[in-house]
């Protein structure tokens, strides 16, 4: 009698390590000051179009168009960031060091939807906290996305 195998049997499904706490906190704080780096430069665009837009009878720009800048430019550097660096490796600067990456819960790519996703998902109150519950944050778990450690 011939031996049969069965392909479905000897198919072992890939297993995924989650990232730890730590890697995930190391991740956050180089991501973080990447994000001031980056602030940094818009701060200085920023200052530079206030004095160049500077009118000549000295009233200035309107009220609150330094804070609207600053504001719309914190919200478009973040999205930015971590959709495109997420989006097209699954990984930010913090992850590339920790030798991390986002990935979907079957282990696929991310893709941009995704990643704009859990980048829209970074601005609810809080979120930074649970990690401290659970090792996939609200922004994993609400995307059906995972942190994971490279093999």
């Amino acid at each position: 009698m011939e031996h049969q195998t069965n392909v479905l049997h000897d198919f072992n499904e890939p297993t995924y390590e989650l990232a730890s706490i730590g890697q995930r906190l190391i991740n956050v704080l180089i991501d973080v000051i990447s994000f001031y780096v980056l602030m940094a430069i818009f701060g200085v665009i920023g200052g530079l179009a206030a004095v160049t837009f500077q009118s000549d009878s000295g009233s200035g720009m309107p009220p609150g168009s330094v804070q609207l800048f600053f504001l719309l430019a914190y919200v478009v550097v973040i999205l930015l960031y971590y959709t495109l660096l997420e989006g097209a490796k699954g990984k930010s600067l913090g992850k590339l060091i920790t030798k991390t990456k986002a990935v979907q819960i079957d282990g696929s790519p991310l893709g941009y939807k995704k990643a704009f996703l859990r980048s829209i998902y970074r601005f609810v109150p809080l979120e930074f906290i649970s990690i401290f519950f659970s090792r996939m944050m609200w922004h994993d778990q609400w995307t059906y996305t995972m942190v994971i450690k490279e093999k």
